[in-house]
C-alpha cells in the first residue's frame, strides 16, 4: 500500500475505529498522521476538518498553534510530534492493526468520486458537511 490516498484511508480507518473503542488520544495522533497526509495531498478541507476533530476533543493539542497543517508542516516543532507519532504507528504496524480490526480496504477507493469523497466517507462525512462544519466550528473552537 504506498498510493498516497490510500495510506490516508488507511489512517482514517484506524482513526473511526480508535473513536468506537473510546481512545481518543490514540485517535488524535491517527488524525494528526491522516491530516498531515491529507494536507500533502492538497485536500485542505479534509486537513482542516482533521484538526478540528483533534482540537473538538483536546483544545490544547499542539495543532492548535498554527491555522492549517499545512503551516504546522514548516515548524520544526509540529515536525518533530509528527515524527515520534509516525514512528509509533509507521505504515506497516497501521497495517496489521487494521487487519486485526478485520477491516478490507482493498479497491475501497475506487468507489468515490473523488480522493475528498472518499476521506470524507471515512471521518463519516460528506465533503458538503465537511465544508459547514469548517465554515461553523464548535463555539468552544471559534477564534474570537
Amino acid at each position: 500500500m504506498s498510493n498516497p490516498c490510500d495510506i490516508l484511508g488507511l489512517y482514517l480507518h484506524l482513526a473511526r475505529a480508535t473513536q468506537r473503542r473510546n481512545q481518543p488520544h490514540l485517535r488524535d495522533r491517527l488524525l494528526v498522521i491522516a491530516g498531515v497526509n491529507a494536507a500533502r495531498m492538497r485536500l485542505p478541507r479534509v486537513a482542516a476538518y482533521c484538526r478540528q476533530l483533534i482540537l473538538q476533543h483536546n483544545r490544547a493539542h499542539l495543532v492548535r498553534r498554527w491555522p492549517r497543517l499545512e503551516d504546522a508542516l514548516q515548524d520544526d516543532d509540529f515536525l518533530c510530534f509528527l515524527k515520534q507519532a509516525q514512528r509509533r504507528y509507521p505504515q506497516e504496524k497501521a497495517e496489521r492493526m487494521l487487519s486485526e480490526l478485520g477491516i478490507i480496504a482493498d479497491n475501497e477507493r475506487d468507489t468515490y468520486y473523488t480522493d475528498e469523497e472518499y476521506a470524507a466517507a471515512l471521518l463519516g462525512e460528506t465533503p458538503a458537511s465537511i465544508q459547514q462544519a469548517l465554515a461553523n466550528p464548535p463555539p468552544s473552537l471559534r477564534e474570537d
